[in-house]
């Protein structure tokens, strides 16, 4: 037991190490390309920021365990979404870019929308998982547009940046994430079986928790920085390609069985936070402590939901 414990941490450390290895080596690429942070940020760090949930969920399908892999997408999706944007907003009111309240909000409610339409009937095959992924390179190229735009008016040219550190960070960030996943699911999983919690559970509250590290790490840093932009940017970039491509590449590499807990309770209240956090950004393009608040009380109620089933929303509005 003790041991698993020490295990499982070490995989969490590992996979937040090496997505600081990877992610840190973005910056100076914005820079010498002169467009903004937040076209970076949708294009390169939430990719990037996603290597936890993609090689924790595919280690977890290899393992034939689909409902962790699954579990492990939506409930990091949550997670950033709710707690992430939360403990940035209560540290400091985030100000929403017209963008990201225009482009990034309305792509995180339609991805989560598309997904739970093609859960309905309990699987997600690999064909399905091929329109997840294509549905992607619609917002990839409404953000390519932008950096193009961008780099045309942007009155400095690009500047020289050490590519043999940049690419050995990288690569030294990648190793640390995969071999932090399969340590942490591994790990996880006997703790799991240990103390008797289900797969479903496992996958949406202690994985997607350890997989959300970068993220709350880096907005959390771009909350420090008064880089209110990237802060939601992130959160919401991270999850549109977690929904999309990461659960994409898993249903090409298997196709997923989906647990009806997630169909009635998981999915559905995660298009509700979407649809809520979109409400108070277009009050008045800012996010304040008092609805920060609000934020984490979703979260807990998710997480309470996990061992205290309660209705599904369905049986709530009558349908």
């Amino acid at each position: 037991m003790a041991t698993a414990i020490g295990l499982f941490a070490l995989g969490i450390l590992m996979l937040w190490a090496g997505s600081e290895f990877v992610t840190r080596n973005i910056g100076p690429l914005a820079r010498s390309l002169g467009v903004k942070e937040l076209v970076i940020t949708a294009l390169g760090i939430s990719v990037l920021s996603s290597l936890p949930e993609l090689t924790v969920s595919l280690f977890a399908l290899a393992k034939g365990d689909a409902a962790i892999s699954l579990g492990n997408i939506i409930g990091s999706n949550f997670v950033t979404l709710t707690f992430v944007t939360a403990i940035c907003a209560l540290v400091r009111p985030i100000n929403i870019h017209e963008e990201v309240q225009a482009r990034e909000s309305s792509w995180m409610i339609l991805s989560s929308s598309f997904v739970l339409l093609l859960a309905m009937d309990g699987r997600l095959s690999r064909s399905e998982g091929v329109l997840l992924i294509l549905l992607y390179l619609p917002y990839v190229l409404s953000v390519l547009k932008t950096a193009r735009e961008e780099a045309q008016n942007s009155p400095d040219g690009p500047r020289e940046i050490s590519k043999l550190w940049t690419s050995s960070g990288t690569v030294l960030g990648i190793f640390c994430i995969i071999a932090g996943s399969k340590i942490a699911l591994d790990s996880g999983a006997v703790l799991g079986r240990t103390l008797g919690i289900s797969s479903v559970i496992m996958g949406v509250l202690l994985f997607a928790f350890g997989t959300s590290l970068p993220e709350l790490t880096i907005s959390l840093s771009a909350t420090f920085k008064k880089k209110s932009d990237v802060t939601i940017g992130e959160v919401y970039a991270s999850n549109i390609f977690t929904q999309l491509v990461v659960l994409g590449l898993c249903c090409l590499f298997r196709p997923i069985e989906v647990a009806p807990a997630l169909i009635s309770f998981a999915m559905p209240f995660l298009i509700v936070a979407s649809v809520v956090i979109q409400l108070f950004v277009t009050s008045g393009r800012r996010l304040n402590r008092i609805e920060a608040l609000g934020l984490l009380g979703f979260y807990f109620l998710f997480a309470a939901s996990q061992f205290w089933p309660l209705p599904s929303l369905e049986s709530v509005l009558g349908f």
